[in-house]
């Protein structure tokens, strides 16, 4: 699993940034990463929710 660095809504936006909700996991690796969002569970989560919220989700390699 992964692990949450930062939840909640955003504090400043500057640019085109809109103040809404950011949620930033860490993961040991992209595959990791992918893995969690390809999972049974998250694809049922995603099902269950369904149009309830706007999604941005983004997989990024970091330092």
């Amino acid at each position: 699993g992964g692990r949450f660095l930062a939840r909640g809504s955003a504090v400043k936006a500057y640019e085109a940034g809109l103040l809404q909700r950011v949620v930033i996991i860490e993961f040991d690796s992209v595959d990791k990463a992918t893995a969690a969002h390809d999972s049974a569970g998250y694809q049922e989560a995603l099902k269950v929710l369904g149009k309830g919220a706007d999604r941005d989700l983004r997989i990024v390699e970091g330092v």
